[in-house]
């Protein structure tokens, strides 16, 4: 089995056109992943989706037809030409995609360099399509390994240990226009799981008080674990009149906050974050005095540039974590042999337990199938040994050969790594 990404960033495509891809994300994977739709290429993946990516990794049989086949479900449900997607969108199988997976994982093909959020995202991943029953074993594998690497990287480089994040940068952003934070009353639209993250960045800036909105009417169950208040419908044109600065992090495909909302306010700068890839900000709104848009553009403009010799070090680091997995899978290459001889050698250890608990009784039978289970994995341990040094070097179709015609086994060597 091989590994596949296909997908694109904030550098690749435009933000509006990722965000067709985010909006699509449900669509895209039920026609991939499905398997009653007889896709036998692919054998499970993940989609990661963020404010400034779309990520497919794919366990696959057959990358070219797997590839393809990726193309065309993402050209269906975007409305991109599928030449254009082939173009555009990034292409990379075995060892690049670990590569770039452990990359994206440890924040550096961030928007801002070290961001620690994106770690977690990861994670979100992985369990989504665990829970969708999308998963096989080296994806798991691989986006483990990913959350290994990304705490390594900011162990030993401290990217990420700073509590980097597209929030915090915007924040940075709205200091060095000479607006103090603290104290400040903030309105925030939307409860997603970056509305968290939102929260938190404005408590270590000693703010006032904190609003929180939201178009699907989530805000006062959000609240109840969060120290905000929550606003409805009726209260937020009130509300947006008398705050001091607005983080907008909904994303539900429509302006939330409209120049009508804004346009009476009398004096004073008022910054609005938008942290949204389908933008909540009616366009127009930047061109109204005293307002300061900061969206995912201005924050990448604006972002800090880490020290060439810590990217170095991170980079480092993951060639070696890379080095790693591929070694890792490589020795895998024999577990199918070894688990059909474990089950071959079992039912011969049940069948012997089974016909002395017939002669002789339970209590018998019990201490014999103990004392057959301790032999057995006494027998085990240098076959399996064997095995993973075998799968690494020339001696591996001996060694397969050896073991099938030994315990007459007929095993499928196909599916080590599914």
């Amino acid at each position: 089995m091989t590994i596949v990404l296909i997908g694109a960033n904030y550098r690749d495509l435009p933000l509006s056109e990722l965000e067709i891809l985010e909006r699509n994300t449900d669509r895209i994977r039920f026609d991939l992943f499905d398997p009653n739709l007889g896709n036998h290429t692919i054998d499970g993946g993940v989609v990661v989706t963020t404010c400034n990516r779309f990520e497919i990794y794919l366990d696959v049989e057959n990358v070219e037809d797997a590839t393809q086949r990726a193309l065309e479900v993402i050209a269906k449900h975007s409305g991109l030409e599928i030449e254009y997607c082939r173009t555009k969108l990034r292409i990379l199988s075995g060892s690049m995609a670990y590569q770039h997976l452990f990359k994206v994982t440890s924040g550096l093909d961030a928007m801002v360099v070290g961001e620690s959020e994106i770690a977690g995202q990861i994670k979100r991943a992985l369990t989504e399509t665990q829970e969708l029953g999308h998963s096989s074993r080296i994806i798991e594998a691989l986006f483990q390994r990913a959350s290994s690497v990304s705490k390594k990287v900011a162990s030993e480089t401290g990217l990420g240990a700073a509590g980097r994040s597209l929030i915090t940068s915007a924040l940075d952003i709205v200091k060095d226009l000479d607006f103090s934070l603290q104290d400040k009353q903030i309105l925030v639209i939307g409860t997603g799981a970056y509305a968290r993250v939102v929260i938190s960045a404005l408590g270590r800036e000693q703010v006032g008080q904190i609003y929180v909105y939201s178009p699907s009417g989530r805000a006062e169950q959000f609240s109840k674990t969060h120290a905000t208040v929550p606003i409805d419908g009726c209260d937020y044109f009130s509300i947006i009149q008398k705050v001091d600065l607005v983080v907008a992090c909904s994303g539900t495909h429509g302006a939330i906050v409209k120049p009508e909302h804004v346009n009476n306010r009398k004096t004073g700068l008022f910054p609005i974050i938008d942290l949204a890839l389908s933008s909540d900000i009616d366009p127009s709104i930047k061109a109204l005095a005293n307002i300061v848009v900061i969206n995912l553009e201005e924050i990448h403009r604006n972002a800090p540039v880490e020290h060439h010799e810590t990217i170095a070090i991170a980079e480092d680091l993951i060639e070696k974590a890379v080095n790693e997995f591929q070694q890792d899978l490589a020795a895998r290459a024999n577990d199918p042999l070894v688990r059909a001889l474990r089950t071959h050698v079992s039912e011969i250890v049940e069948q012997e337990v089974e016909r002395i608990r017939r002669r002789r009784g339970d209590e018998i039978a019990d201490q014999v199938a103990l004392s057959l289970q301790l032999v057995t994995k006494t027998i085990f341990h240098k076959p399996t040994i064997h095995a993973k040094k075998t799968a690494t070097n020339s001696e591996q179709d001996e060694y397969q050969k050896a073991i099938q015609i030994l315990f007459g086994l007929e095993v499928d060597m196909t599916q080590s790594n599914g």
